[in-house]
């Protein structure tokens, strides 16, 4: 069940993943640029409806009917609101960054986020319920379909609109199966007091998911205000490269992490251990992806992508180590709210913020490489002061930063062996394709040795892969 669920819960980011790369072997980057800009703004649109209310949803201790009947026109009614107000925007944005197609595909999208707030919540109350078993059922088909009708519908339309055709496909797939398999339905309640205590609740992660969204997409943004689309585009493959391989591990760690601390702090426990269980192994899967990504990534743009694309592998690099530093800033946030310090949490996000997008500003100028490096640079800095705050708000980190040392110490060594392994396959091997097929498979196998080692270590855990 523990393996089921990690694969329901990652399909999401792999189909996201597969896209990308599918549409930067038919897609010139200047065409990518306009959907990776697209995509920023819907980000924010389900950065809303997957935080805040949606928080408040599963670790509320109030009666089930009030909260989720509520919830339900809290989380849609903030999806409606801003998808009406992107609609509205959609042609000045377009104007801004003087790409005309980006303001019927921003309208295009626009339009499916109310029902995909609707999924939120459905997603919400099933994890309230603790039917957890459905919930990654439902995951798994939607996101399977998602897959493959987006690399069929690419596949055949070789154009920007097939991407948005994708997202209607994984948005519309899902609500059908909700509405189908799960029991939960809306009605007329609405409770003001309870509304009351979700915004109170929801204010700070609302904040500080607006500003970590900030920090994570100023540079697509800057770039594609300062430059152009193609600018915009290579800096966005290079960190969905990275990034996208590195979140099939990080978002479902993500919703893992949250229900398992807010049922920690719904029951009083010590939130040290489950900090301690995630930081190790988190940071073990993440570093073993990255590595991976690193150490192939020049061959696989080399010979199955745009050539254009390999002015994006700097950024790749970095992005892929910023991704795993990211560790700090992943876990505060559930930590804080199963403690219910949230406002501590948008206070944090505020620094790191201002001090992320000073940084995009100051190294933009240099050159794509340069910006990508400087925010893994603030994304380390990011973590050690999350795990301070951590300590100062009373819980426990001494355990969870021995963990981050050693796990960070058996990436390095891994990432170190595979590096030499992939040197002696290219010069032993004259086929390119039948080498990275090689190498791909010395990885999985190193990987299985690394994992042991981090298991044998205490730094890994399956405890991790549950709720």
């Amino acid at each position: 069940m523990a393996i089921f669920a990690f694969v329901a819960r990652s399909l999401q980011q792999i189909a996201t993943f597969v896209i990308t790369l599918l549409a930067a072997r038919f897609l010139l980057p200047a065409e990518y640029g306009v959907y990776s800009l697209a995509i920023v703004f819907i980000t924010l649109i389900q950065t809303l409806t997957y935080t805040g209310f949606y928080h408040f949803v599963v670790t509320s201790k109030q009666e089930d009917d009030v909260v989720l009947s509520t919830s339900f026109w809290m989380i849609t009614g903030l999806a409606t609101i801003a998808a009406g107000a992107l609609a509205l925007a959609a042609w000045p944005i377009a104007w801004a960054f003087d790409a005309p197609d980006l303001g019927p595909v921003l309208l295009l999208l626009a339009a499916v986020q109310p029902v995909a707030g609707a999924g939120a919540w459905f997603s919400a109350a099933l994890l309230r319920r603790g039917a957890v078993n459905l919930h990654f059922t439902i995951m798994f088909v939607q996101n399977l379909a998602a897959l493959v009708g987006g690399a069929v519908l690419l596949g055949l339309w070789q154009s920007l609109y097939a991407l948005v055709a994708f997202r209607y496909l994984r948005v519309l797939t899902g609500a059908v199966l909700y509405l189908v398999l799960a029991r939960d339905r809306p009605s007329r309640i609405f409770d003001r007091e309870m509304a009351r205590k979700a915004t109170g609740f929801s204010g700070g992660l609302y904040g500080a998911r607006f500003l970590n969204f900030l920090s994570r997409y100023a540079g697509d943004l800057l770039l594609g205000l300062m430059f152009s689309t193609a600018e915009a585009g290579l800096y966005r493959f290079g960190n969905r490269v990275a990034g996208g391989a590195v979140d099939v591990i990080l978002q479902p760690m993500r919703s893992f992490a949250l229900t398992q601390f807010g049922a920690a702090g719904r029951k009083g426990k010590d939130l040290a251990h489950p900090l301690e269980r995630f930081t190790g192994t988190i940071v073990v899967l993440t570093g073993g992806v990255a590595s991976v990504v690193v150490v192939f990534a020049p061959a696989v743009v080399a010979d199955f992508f745009n050539p254009a694309y390999l002015a994006a592998i700097g950024v790749t690099y970095a992005m892929a180590l910023r991704s795993v530093l990211s560790i700090g800033n992943l876990l505060l946030e559930p930590a804080l709210a199963a403690k219910d310090r949230t406002g501590r949490v948008m206070m944090f996000n505020l620094v790191w913020t201002v001090l992320t997008i000073l940084a995009v500003f100051v190294f933009s100028s240099f050159g794509l490489a340069a910006l990508a490096w400087s925010q893994a640079a603030v994304m380390g800095m990011t973590t050690v002061s999350a795990f301070w705050l951590l300590r100062r708000e009373g819980i426990r980190v001494g355990r969870a930063v021995r963990a981050l040392g050693v796990s960070l110490g058996l990436v390095v060594l891994y990432a170190a062996a595979l590096n030499e392994l992939w040197l002696l396959l290219q010069a032993a091997i004259e086929s390119d394709v039948l080498a990275l097929c090689l190498g791909l498979g010395v990885a999985t196998l190193l990987g299985c040795v690394a994992l042991v080692l981090a298991w044998k270590l205490k730094v890994f855990t399956l405890g991790a892969f549950s709720g």
